[in-house]
């Protein structure tokens, strides 16, 4: 469940809850202390109630009363509702997603012109280490070349070296910087940031090889989630089978499983920079918030 949005305890809201029942958006009231507070039940649905929300607020959308209708008039007013909720999507996105939005964008256009990484060239301009092509292509080693190009301690992440790869880190990351955004753009960026240089220093400290990928950044979320909900009123309501199955594909990969099944190696030191990156940071977050809880 994820929360849409609180209103104070005098507010009647019939109208909102009626529609949203009317384009099948499940949803519960819960009264804490003097609020009401809107749940909805699918976090894919956030979009969608979203724009409903603001759409009655603005007078564009009233709850329609019950009436008898044929079959037909059924069929003709679901496949109407679909549509409004399909071109809603998008909208919504960009108005209450818009940074993961963009990295998933991103990450797909450096995925088309890197040709997953096939397209050497272009993987030089985005890689930690700086590739030079001579008579051959080689790589260079160190971190002095840092201090010129710092955008190198970032960059790798939006490089991926398989669609399968990018597939399953652009939906993960699509899964936990949506319910990080709509509490905070600023720690989506923060955490972001943050976790692709951790991640990516780790990695290039341990081999000097190429590497990319958003694994590091999201296990920096799964992270910093765990750690907001764990030790403060629970906001993002990971469930918890999904932070059990990432930390068993960690241990997976550390063991060495993935490359000995002939899957490839994976940038183990990454995922676990990233990791204590995002979890230092949700433990920061967590002090920062009960000393301020303590002065008032």
């Amino acid at each position: 469940m994820i929360l849409l949005k609180s209103f104070p305890a005098q507010v009647n809201l019939s109208a909102i809850t009626q529609l949203l029942w009317q384009h099948k958006v499940p949803h519960r009231v819960r009264c804490i202390n003097d609020e009401q507070q809107l749940w909805l039940q699918d976090a894919d649905q956030y979009g969608v109630a979203k724009e409903l929300l603001v759409q009655l607020v603005q007078g564009q959308s009233q709850p329609q009363p019950q009436s008898h209708e044929s079959p037909e008039d059924l069929a003709s007013a679901s496949q109407a509702k679909f549509s409004i909720a399909f071109m809603a999507y998008p909208r919504a996105w960009l108005r209450t997603t818009p940074i993961t939005l963009s990295v998933v964008l991103v990450t797909v256009l450096v995925a088309v012109l890197s040709q997953l990484g096939q397209h050497l060239q272009a993987v030089a301009w985005l890689s930690f280490f700086p590739l030079v092509f001579e008579a051959q292509a080689f790589m260079m080693t160190g971190f002095e070349h840092l201090w010129q190009q710092p955008w190198r301690l970032i960059s790798p992440v939006l490089l991926h070296f398989g669609w399968l790869h990018m597939v399953f880190n652009l939906l993960w990351w699509w899964e936990l910087g949506r319910r990080i955004e709509r509490q905070s753009g600023l720690v989506l960026v923060t955490l972001l940031l943050l976790t692709s240089v951790s991640g990516n220093v780790a990695q290039a400290w341990q081999m000097a090889s190429l590497f990319g990928g958003l694994s590091g950044v999201i296990y920096g979320l799964l992270g910093y989630i765990w750690v907001m909900d764990r030790f403060n009123a629970p906001r993002y309501h990971l469930p918890q089978n999904i932070l059990i199955f990432m930390l068993l594909w960690l241990l997976l990969g550390i063991s060495g499983l993935f490359s000995a099944l002939g899957f490839g190696a994976m940038a183990n030191l990454a995922h676990i920079g990233g990791l204590l990156a995002g979890v230092g940071w949700g433990f920061l977050h967590t002090l920062k918030c009960r000393l301020q809880s303590n002065k008032s």
